[in-house]
């Protein structure tokens, strides 16, 4: 039978360390924090361990790269293309009639069609969906007024293919700008204007952000291969070769090193049910990024919020949660959105509204403030507590058996610790 919240184990790395945490949980938050972030256990250093070598493939698109033009099974609307007409700039904007960010962004992508269409630019939008649905689509008011450029439907995913694989992402809504074949720029409409202006002006060299936009798209096929495996480890429990392959990458791309070693803790906190190790591994990255906001929220949030997790260290996210915020001193607004919910998760519903309420005038985007204004009417709402242990299906189990719920870990014995939790 499952513990309703197995959240108030404590795990640490040694016996050396227990006294020192409980003492600090004793005192005030920003000690703890603090001794949580210091502390160091006193067993003897360890020889460094060998990683296997990452095998980083190049993507085939990038600005600069030359590609086919897409060979399209129909047009829904607008005059049909073939091929590259010379000095012609042609925008491929891939989206989907069922894409809620897709239609978000519509209102962008009209604006730039009406801006630079005019000045020669081809613009095409790209869907894989039927021609009729799509022609169903567009009889719609709002898209009457919103599409006012060519759409191609691309069921046999020659444009997903031609661009979008190459950058190893498949995204929606995404641009890609090309001229006689080649790659001048591409990403969200969002941030296309300024990049479509200065390829308009015939300032634009894409040459000069070629070395980002690979490493961008080595860093994203790093990230497929690391969630297929973890999906393959869910089957076959093979968890080292996961933990190989993060440190593997991790140690080929060192500007991303805590990406990937976030994505291992989590790993090891939740799919890999390794809880005793996956926080000692926490605690370890709670030191080496103690001075790295970013990673301190995230390691907080893991803690208490990533689906699948057991059992959450609510004191271990806690002590991360309060170090960020006193690294942002008190006005990074991600900072103290975390701290919410950890005082929330922890039971305590005042300070939870008091770090979102602090959260909600620090944001500024509009987006993340209505999301963390619906977060505030929860903790107002609902009864502060961790997020509940979901079980996954057992993947071993046949697809008709019903999925199997795995029994609740006991606590390890830790020598004089009290019971508690990130």
């Amino acid at each position: 039978m499952l513990v309703p919240h197995l959240a108030t184990v404590s795990f640490v790395v040694s016996a050396s360390l227990v006294a020192s945490f409980r003492a600090a949980s004793s005192r005030a938050p920003q000690t703890f924090a603090n001794e949580v972030l210091t502390t160091q256990s006193t067993n003897a250093p360890q020889p460094a361990k060998r990683v296997r070598r990452y095998n980083a493939v190049p993507p085939t698109v990038y600005p600069g790269a030359t590609v086919a033009f897409p060979q399209f099974a129909a047009w829904a609307k607008g005059t049909p293309h073939t091929t590259y007409a010379p000095g012609k700039v042609y925008v491929f904007e891939f989206f989907s009639t069922t894409c809620s960010h897709c239609h978000e962004a519509a209102p962008i992508v009209l604006s730039l069609v009406e801006e630079f269409a005019p000045q020669g630019f081809a613009f095409i939008g790209v869907t894989d969906e039927d021609e009729a649905k799509v022609r169903a689509w567009l009889e719609g008011e709002e898209q009457k007024e919103l599409v006012q450029h060519a759409i191609a439907c691309d069921p046999m995913k020659s444009a997903q293919k031609t661009l979008q694989d190459g950058t190893y992402q498949n995204l929606s809504p995404r641009m890609f700008a090309v001229r006689d074949g080649v790659v001048l720029w591409y990403g969200h409409p969002e941030i296309a204007r300024e990049p479509l202006a200065k390829i308009a002006a015939g300032t634009w060299n894409p040459e000069s952000i070629r070395q980002e936009f690979v490493t961008n798209a080595l860093i994203a096929r790093a990230k497929n291969q690391t969630n297929s495996l973890v999906t393959q480890c869910e089957k076959d429990g093979d968890w080292p070769k996961a933990y190989e392959l993060f440190e593997s990458i991790a140690a080929a791309f060192p500007e991303q090193a805590a990406t990937f070693e976030l994505q291992k803790f989590g790993t090891m906190i939740g799919p890999a049910d390794q809880p005793m190790e996956g926080y000692a591994y926490g605690r370890e990255l709670a030191v080496k990024y103690a001075k790295d906001i970013s990673s301190l929220r995230t390691l907080a949030r893991t803690t208490l919020n990533v689906p699948g997790v057991r059992v959450r260290d609510l004191d271990f996210a806690f002590a991360i949660a309060r170090a960020a915020d006193n690294l942002g001193k008190g006005e990074d607004a991600r900072a103290a959105e975390v701290l919410a919910l950890a005082y929330f998760s922890r039971g305590d519903r005042e300070n939870a509204i008091a770090a979102q309420e602090r959260a909600i005038r620090l944001q500024e985007n509009a987006k993340l403030k209505r999301t963390y204004e619906q977060q505030l009417e929860k903790y107002r709402k609902d009864d502060p507590k961790p997020v509940p242990y979901t079980p996954r299906p057992n993947v071993k189990a046949s697809a008709t058996a019903a999925p199997a719920v795995p029994p609740a870990p006991s606590a390890p014995a830790v020598p004089a610790a009290p019971a508690a939790t990130p």
